[in-house]
């Protein structure tokens, strides 16, 4: 049985070798330094490569071959309890080529592609699951750990009009992993994984109602890297199997709605954002096993209340000279519940973004600085015993006495009778885009 508590609820961490996927590094905290200046406001306004994630139909809106390079980093202020919390995997490099599609006829001058990228330096792809006790930032510990590739391309539709198509990969790890008794009577395991890849798209619109006034929209497609695998493992001669489930790096369905007000010196976005967190499977790993002269078992896993998220963002451009001033604001509601008397301690709060930035421009080139500060509300949760009255016990709502027999609460739960979260996470970076 220690083999199977071990196997069963530790924390797993995948990294993932010849895979990619989406990334929400970029959701987080912009893709490159001009959109974290401007706290991710840009669904009417970005024609740039990071269109392929804001809205891919802003791609059109750009004219001739550019390549863009740079580095893009975080780091936490987070706490739990005075404990300050770090992020793995902090930094990356940002990559982005956009260019007109060589074509003639109808389509000449009308289709433009590009690829937007963001590497990390040693890890492609990390799946993690956790205890359900297990107190942590979901928001950010586990969603900023992999790479972005994300290809796309826009059709000037007509001169009002641009639509847009952009494609992410989503890397699964399925396998299995055997164990039995060696010579010296320790464990000698195999694992086999295959990293099978899924396509999830992003599509958008771009509608010009005015000379100065543009309007967009853009739809985000759910994804996430499923990790399941088959351990089969033999003890004493006696078989004992786990089938493990987890998802990792989730980003729900999005659907966002901006406008973008220009004249020839200055532009100002404003965006609106719908997230369908309900729909998240949430952050533990599910473990089914089968036990000589037991039969099935399965792995209880609270059942939590999700919430849809909805965020606000707005973003100033201006040009002074040579030089581009950048300021953004952005707001966003929290998915995880405020009120956890159970078992979880999922921490976040509302988060209130500001971003700042400065870009130099040189002929044709230019170089952009950005920074960002990204404020979680604090919280306080408070956990609530289990006084077996008659209702059927819920790990969600409460906690179970672990020692009835011993006087007092026997809890191990870390974040009971209380736990206090909130902090800041700080970011930027520095890129540099060139005509090709």
């Amino acid at each position: 049985m220690g083999l199977l508590r071990h196997a069963g609820v530790a924390w797993i961490t995948i990294g993932v070798a010849a895979a990619t996927a989406h990334a929400s590094p970029v959701e987080i905290f912009g893709f490159g330094p001009r959109h974290g200046a401007l706290a991710g406001a840009g669904v009417a306004s970005t024609d740039d490569f990071a269109a392929l994630y804001y809205n891919p139909a802003g791609l059109a809106l750009g004219t001739g071959e550019s390549a863009t390079i740079g580095v893009q980093g975080a780091f936490s202020n987070l706490s739990i309890d005075d404990r300050v919390i770090d992020l793995e995997d902090p930094a990356g490099v940002v990559l982005g080529f956009t260019a007109p599609a060589p074509l003639g006829g109808p389509l000449e001058n009308r289709l433009r592609v590009g690829v937007a990228l963001y590497l990390l330096p040693t890890t492609i792809a990390r799946v993690s699951a956790r205890f359900p006790q297990e107190p942590f930032f979901p928001w950010y510990q586990g969603r900023t750990e992999r790479d972005v590739i994300v290809p796309g391309a826009a059709l000037r539709v007509s001169d009002r009009i641009t639509v847009g198509l952009a494609v992410n990969f989503l890397a699964g790890v399925v396998g299995g992993l055997e164990a039995s008794e060696g010579a010296q009577r320790s464990l000698v395991a195999r694992v086999d994984e295959k990293v099978p890849s899924v396509a999830r798209v992003h599509a958008g619109i771009d509608l010009e109602l005015t000379d100065r006034l543009r309007a967009g929209l853009v739809y985000r497609q759910r994804f996430e890297v499923p990790f399941s695998t088959l351990a089969k493992t033999e003890v004493a001669g006696e078989p004992i199997d786990l089938d493990l489930h987890a998802s990792g790096q989730f980003t729900p369905d999005e659907l966002a709605i901006g406008g973008a007000w220009h004249d020839r010196v200055t532009t100002i976005s404003v965006d609106a954002q719908w997230s369908r967190w309900s729909a998240y499977p949430g952050p533990f790993v599910t473990v089914e096993s089968e036990l000589p002269l037991v039969g099935p078992l399965a792995a209880s896993i609270p059942t939590v209340p999700y919430r849809d998220t909805w965020a606000g963002r707005a973003g100033v451009e201006t040009r002074v000279g040579e030089a581009i001033l950048r300021g953004g604001y952005a707001f966003e509601t929290s998915p995880f519940p405020k009120t956890q008397t159970g078992v979880t301690n999922l921490l976040d709060g509302p988060k209130h973004t500001v971003g700042l930035g400065v870009g130099f421009v040189f002929e044709r080139s230019r170089i952009d600085v950005g920074v960002q500060a990204q404020f979680v509300g604090s919280r306080r949760t408070t956990k609530t015993i289990y006084t077996g009255d008659g209702s059927d016990y819920d790990p969600f709502t409460s906690l179970r006495d672990e020692d009835s027999n011993t006087d007092g609460a026997q809890i191990s739960n870390p974040g009971y009778p209380s736990i206090d979260s909130g902090g800041q996470v700080f970011s930027g970076g520095v890129a540099i885009e060139v005509p090709l």
